[in-house]
């Protein structure tokens, strides 16, 4: 079962409920603010690599516990594969103007979560920062390693507070060890961290998987993405699935770690309907991670999709070189607006990765994973992920931190080629005096103008008033009309924005207050 956002359109000349968007950023994900479209197409936009930023160093960061050349794995888990920046959760720290980065190390016995930091984002230090001042490990768990790690810095906390992050993982053996259920941790400086629950599951079953602690402003709670097991507990026949769930005792976690509620649970159904060979009708393409990121009013989904197959790589029978199509990992993003509903349509089903898997040879030719927080940074948003050389199933391979970037709002477009086309929004109260609007027009035009909740045109902001912008490229392209210093006249009414494009993306818009007017 997949949950998917409704298109929602309007017929120009026919009243519309007025929506209610005051000063929020529009991203074009969805038609939730569109009435209507001619000649437009929705489509997803692709990040550009900027390569490997970090590599296994540390005897922590291989799963041999050895510094080593080649490809890693080795004893300390029944699977013994690599894992080094299996999770990530990067993250931008303004009052220290430094990049941070956690990062799961192994899942040998005596690593777990690793602790790095970087001044410009691509070369990082990993500071000696463990209680015995001999790794960068900040969470260990002394009988057994740790996985599927994040870290959240939590929105609704103040900086110093004692549970301003926030960890959720798993972990294998060790003393009280209870299966693959979710824990949590807390720590006021992402170093020296606390366990909720005395250490014990705040879940059942099960949490092999992005295990994610967020704020969801809207609901004014706290919500755990963590897995809902379908089918077999592991390998073939596995049936993977997301389950969703949303903390119901005041948010407060000392008191009532355990206290979650699922809000939502279903596994991907992808129109590909190959099954796993060798299961009982184990869809192939499933749901591997699902780490979620808020972004101007819109849940991202960062919707890990794993080629699942039924036979593990023999040893000694890895390729390195070949670029595989089974047993891989890609990752899609899956817009929503309430943190439940995903819309799968619009990336995962057709294919439109936001950070494509590299050619034969390279280092992620088989594996691009997601991960946990998407950094905005200098107007853009900069997108690290694991990039391995070898399948699921291989077990040994090259594991690397890499970066990608995407342009602002570039995560969906909507666009016009040759042909012109308009989008005409839903009718909405004017609660400032100008549009941004981040569009790139080069080799084309865009034009803006302001009709009324009914989509009759309003002198002065429509037709010839409103000017042709040719060949834009902006990320806050203020339009102007003739005659019109700004639209503080029609500040409070309801109105409609019509864009016509020609040879040009949308990204965004965005109505905003003067200095001056406030």
């Amino acid at each position: 079962m997949v949950f998917i956002l409704a298109s929602c359109l309007s017929i120009p000349g026919v009243a519309a409920e007025p929506l209610t968007i005051g000063l929020q950023k529009q991203l074009f994900v969805d038609d939730y603010v569109i009435a209507e479209m001619r000649g437009i197409t929705r489509e997803a936009g692709r990040a550009k690599k900027y390569g490997v930023v970090l590599k296994p160093s540390l005897p922590t960061d291989f799963q041999t516990g050895e510094v080593h050349d080649g490809p890693d794995g080795g004893a300390g888990y029944e699977f013994g594969e690599s894992a080094f920046c299996w999770f990530i959760s990067p993250h931008w720290d303004a009052g220290k103007k430094m990049f941070r980065l956690w990062y799961m190390a192994s899942k040998r016995p005596g690593s777990g979560l690793a602790y790095a930091e970087s001044k410009d984002g691509m070369i990082w230090t990993k500071p000696l920062v463990s209680r015995n001042g001999k790794s960068n490990l900040v969470i260990v768990n002394p009988g057994g390693g740790l996985d599927g790690i994040n870290v959240s810095i939590d929105s609704s906390l103040p900086l110093g507070h004692a549970e301003k992050y926030k960890a959720a993982y798993f972990s294998y053996g060790g003393e009280g060890n209870h299966g693959t259920m979710t824990r949590l941790d807390y720590s006021a400086d992402g170093i020296t961290w606390k366990s909720y629950n005395n250490g014990k599951p705040v879940t059942g079953r099960a949490a092999d998987f992005s295990n994610q602690i967020v704020w969801d402003e809207n609901r004014k709670c706290y919500l755990l993405p963590c897995r809902e097991a379908y089918g077999a507990g592991g390998g073939v026949g596995e049936l993977r699935g997301v389950r969703i769930m949303a903390h119901d005792k005041d948010n407060d976690l000392i008191n009532h770690p355990s206290a979650w509620k699922t809000l939502t649970k279903f596994i991907l159904n992808d129109p590909d309907r190959s099954i796993v060979p060798g299961s009982k009708g184990t869809p192939q393409r499933q749901i591997h991670t699902m780490p979620l990121w808020y972004y101007e009013g819109i849940w991202f989904a960062l919707t890990d999709v794993l080629v699942a197959t039924d036979v593990p790589v023999p040893e000694g029978k890895q390729d390195f070189l070949t670029r595989h199509e089974q047993g891989v990992w890609e990752f899609y993003v899956a817009p929503s607006r309430d943190a439940t509903n995903f819309d799968f349509e619009v990336a995962a089903y057709p294919r439109k990765t936001l950070i494509p898997r590299g050619p034969d040879g390279s280092f992620d030719k088989d594996c691009v994973r997601p991960p946990s927080n998407i950094i905005t940074h200098d107007d853009e948003h900069w997108i690290y992920y694991l990039g391995t050389n070898e399948r699921w199933g291989a077990r040994k391979w090259d594991a690397r931190l890499a970066l990608a970037k995407l342009r602002l709002d570039g995560f969906f477009y909507l666009e016009a080629k040759e042909e012109p086309g308009t989008v005409l929004t839903k009718p909405f109260a004017l609660k400032g005096d100008k549009v941004q609007v981040n569009v790139d027009a080069a080799g084309g035009y865009v034009k803006v103008e302001l009709l009324d909740a009914d989509g009759s045109e309003i002198p002065g902001f429509s037709g010839d008033a409103a000017k042709l912008y040719r060949d834009p490229d902006k990320l806050r392209l203020e339009p102007e009309w003739y005659g019109q210093a700004d639209l503080s006249s029609l500040k409070g009414k309801q109105v409609r924005l019509r864009f016509t494009l020609k040879n040009a993306k949308i990204y965004a818009f965005q109505i905003r207050q003067s200095e001056h007017a406030k």
